[in-house]
């Protein structure tokens, strides 16, 4: 498989997981709208609401759609040292994958949870920034997109990283096992 159709896999998948996990966002302001009594809350409520549809259909489209610009974009064929991926007996290429899944994972998870905190946020604006009660998670939920972002642009050190890490122990193994 070659490096550019993993990331194109990839990206779809990511794309329509983002999409579905975007229902726990949603799910919420509609529920609100049973409860909303002034106009002014609905308009806000409706208008919140199609804004987050309009971005999670934005994304859809471009993850699914535009999947090359994003590729290219990003740079994400760069940092291979082969145009192809082989996974017979290559651990380093499988440790590679499992390093970018979980940091697009992390990426994807994070972004309706920080839309969500960033929208209450917005709404509770007569509460100061050191006060407000979900800045911790706000927080969290900025620090989770990042680190996300970078395991999947920076899983060659990573890999490396660990790879080095378990050669020293199976180093430190080997040697207690002949004492």
């Amino acid at each position: 498989m070659t490096i550019r159709a993993f990331w194109n896999i990839l990206l779809k998948i990511l794309g329509i997981y983002l999409v579905v996990q975007g229902v726990n966002v949603i799910a919420p302001y509609i529920g609100a709208f049973a409860t909303v009594t002034s106009t002014e809350d609905s308009i806000y409520y409706i208008a919140v609401t199609l804004s987050v549809l309009v971005a999670y259909f934005f994304i859809l489209w471009l993850f699914v759609f535009k999947t090359s610009w994003i590729i290219d974009k990003l740079q994400l064929e760069k940092g291979f040292e082969e145009e192809r991926i082989d996974l017979k007996n290559d651990s380093a290429a499988i440790m590679t994958i499992a390093v970018i899944v979980i940091g697009g994972i992390m990426f994807i998870e994070s972004l309706p949870e920080l839309s969500r905190e960033l929208s209450l946020f917005i709404k509770r604006e007569e509460i100061p920034f050191q006060e407000n009660p979900n800045i911790g998670w706000t927080i969290f939920f900025v620090a989770k997109a990042i680190l996300g972002y970078l395991l999947m642009t920076n899983c060659k050190p990573i890999v490396a990283f660990i790879s080095r890490k378990s050669a020293n122990n199976e180093g430190d193994i080997n040697n207690a096992k002949k004492t």
